[in-house]
């Protein structure tokens, strides 16, 4: 109901512009950011020998000899990140110097002239709140403990240490329930 009341916005009359506005910051700015974390992540995180590998597996063994693996690491791991952190760079500078800034009513360079706090809070803030969403969720995983999934989080490893010694304890002293109630003659 929530994104129902946020499009209403973009049926008015000035919905076309605001839109203009979004289509401009959000998919510029958070898909690259997306696409750097991603190859960082997945180059630096998990691995990029362990990723090449995962497709090796995946590919028909007929087409596992033509993976070049010594290139694909080196883009996973360097090409690909300086790339689009060059682009996002360009972007940036595009952005405060670039053709796209037009004076508004106030005097304000903005994006194609429209009114500065539209652009702030509809063009940055569709870029702050996913990208600040991010960075407060891995901290937040951070201080929790929370990982990997090769490595569980230190409560569940708690858990489970307490769990495998209450078992352990429990089976060296009793007997079946069978056993101690019979008694054969």
């Amino acid at each position: 109901f929530g994104l129902f009341l946020i499009g209403i916005v973009y049926t008015t009359r000035v919905g076309s512009n605001l839109l203009d506005i979004a289509d401009h910051f959000c998919p510029t700015y958070c898909l690259l950011f997306v696409a750097l974390v991603e190859y960082v992540l997945i180059a630096w995180k998990y691995g990029a020998e362990k990723m090449i590998q995962d497709i090796q597996n995946c590919a028909p063994p007929q087409w596992q000899q033509y993976i070049p693996v010594k290139a694909a690491t080196i883009q996973m791991k360097y090409v690909g990140p300086v790339g689009i952190s060059f682009i996002l760079l360009m972007a940036l500078i595009d952005e405060f110097s670039g053709d796209s800034l037009i004076a508004n009513e106030s005097g304000w360079k903005t994006y194609g002239g429209y009114p500065t706090g539209v652009t702030i809070c509809l063009g940055w803030g569709s870029v702050a709140i996913p990208v600040g969403y991010f960075f407060f969720s891995v901290i937040r995983a951070h201080m929790t403990g929370v990982t990997t999934p090769e490595q569980p989080a230190v409560e569940d490893v708690k858990k489970a240490n307490t769990s495998q010694t209450v078992s352990t304890k429990a089976d060296e002293n009793t007997t079946p329930p069978n056993e101690a109630a019979s008694s054969d003659p």
